[in-house]
């Protein structure tokens, strides 16, 4: 439908051009008639310029979005908090009205919170209006971008008005609403609110990522991400599926990691943790891209499967493996390997020019055995194959967690300065920052060509 408004768009600037010159051309002494030829002209020229640069003008929006550290995902973690808090404090505001309804001076104090109520309600249609335009724009927006094109290519001016507020429209709110959450923190942050600085000053960035070894998907993995100074600080927890995705808890393929400090992954088996590189990961190099999928790697690894079975090297050891239908192949020098599984879910070992030893692991609330083959003669070559078998998948007893939630979500703006938080960064912010779009807009619109502003006269 877009290629097709896209091309209708076309046509009516050539059928512009040729009604300005067949009307420059035309016997007619009429000055009225006439200087409807140099405008037609004027116009189809404008009008072919916009519908050829529009596409690269809408891609470079979207990538300058992403380089002030804004994206749809962090609008709609943004906009998803500021609806579940707004409904969730109108539900208690509702439910403490109701048992005020039955005590001693229950009216007075109502009537000290039915202001509160109102604002929320006023609120949440706000962000469901908001929600609606994030809608139109983040799903429709190339569609009524190429529409409002051909409105805007009609000839003699008929729509013109109309396809220069739609063009507007998508372009200024297609980047705007993504560097919103940015604008809004930024804002609140020199006001002085607590606000989480770490969040506010890290930003998010967020990447749909896998873990690979030797080309092969970590399973059942979790991923342990960290940022650096000093010492090591934990940020999140994540884990993989079965095709080596990383997996958040909140928001599933697309992960979120801050965006001006680099994230250090790790993949933990069996109590053992793996450096993914690159280590570390800068967030810099992931910004001018949309729904960029990175790919995180160990060599480390010689074995793993989705039921907690892992074999692997250390101290620089120099090993390679391959599997034959359930049995494992792992042949080379130097270091040592391990094996790490569950009860009974390995079995027939054997091995040459290795010694062995045995024990125990526990992680969380897993619990099994582990092998560990360290090299007789480190110069010659070792060999070890063992059988992997059909075990029940357990279930890994840990509690996962998001980036991005655990900095921008509810818990962390549950503060004493609640209030002044709630009126700042969810009514007062948003609210100037959308008059100011509709103002942008209006402001392109008229550079366009467009000559009422019927929007900001209703608003």
């Amino acid at each position: 439908m877009a290629n097709f408004y896209y091309l209708l768009a076309i046509n009516l600037s050539l059928l512009t051009f040729y009604l300005g010159v067949l009307i420059y051309a035309l016997p007619i002494p009429d000055r009225g008639v006439k200087r409807w030829s140099g405008i037609l002209i004027k116009d189809s020229i404008l009008s072919f310029i916009i519908i050829i640069s529009i596409y690269f003008i809408y891609n470079y929006i979207n990538n300058l979005a992403n380089s002030l550290g804004g994206s749809w995902g962090y609008f709609n973690l943004w906009l998803t908090n500021a609806i579940t808090l707004s409904v969730s404090t109108k539900a208690l505001i509702i439910l403490l009205s109701s048992l005020l309804t039955k005590v001693p001076l229950g009216s007075q104090m109502i009537s000290m919170i039915s202001p509160i109520n109102d604002a929320l309600t006023a609120e949440i249609i706000f962000l469901a209006g908001l929600w609606g335009i994030y809608f139109i724009v983040n799903s429709l927006g190339q569609t009524i971008l190429m529409f409002g094109l051909v409105l805007y290519s009609i000839p003699f001016r008929v729509a013109r008005d109309a396809g220069a507020w739609f063009i507007s429209f998508i372009l200024v709110f297609s980047i705007g609403l993504q560097i919103m959450p940015v604008f809004i923190t930024n804002i609140a942050e020199s006001s002085g609110v607590n606000l989480n600085n770490q969040a506010i000053s890290m930003g998010l960035t967020f990447i749909n990522a896998k873990a690979y070894y030797r080309d092969n998907p970590i399973k059942n993995s979790l991923i342990y991400v960290y940022t650096y100074n000093n010492s090591y600080n934990q940020i999140a927890i994540y884990k993989t599926d079965n095709n080596g995705n990383i997996i958040s808890p909140i928001y599933g393929n697309e992960i979120s990691l801050p965006s001006e400090v680099p994230s250090y992954f790790f993949s933990v088996i069996d109590d053992v943790a793996f450096k993914l590189y690159p280590f570390p990961l800068y967030p810099y190099n992931l910004s001018f891209r949309n729904n960029q999928e990175y790919i995180l790697y160990t060599n480390n690894i010689l074995y793993e499967n989705e039921n907690y079975t892992l074999a692997f090297e250390g101290n620089n050891g120099n090993y390679n493996s391959f599997t034959n239908g359930n049995t494992v192949y792992i042949y080379g020098n130097t270091g040592y390997v391990e094996i790490r599984a569950l009860d009974e879910c390995v079995n027939n070992i054997s091995y040459s020019n290795f010694v062995e030893t045995k024990g125990t692991w526990n992680f969380n609330n897993l619990e099994g055995i582990y092998y560990k083959f360290t090299p007789i003669n480190q110069s010659s070559n070792s060999y070890l194959e063992f059988n992997v078998n059909n075990c029940t998948q357990p279930k890994l007893n840990v509690k996962y967690s998001d980036y991005a939630n655990n900095y921008l979500g509810i818990q962390n703006i549950l503060t004493p300065s609640i209030l002044e938080f709630f009126l700042l960064y969810y009514i007062t912010i948003p609210l100037i920052y959308f008059s100011l779009l509709i103002s942008i807009t209006y402001g392109l619109a008229r550079l366009l060509g467009g000559r009422r502003g019927i929007i900001p006269r209703v608003i």
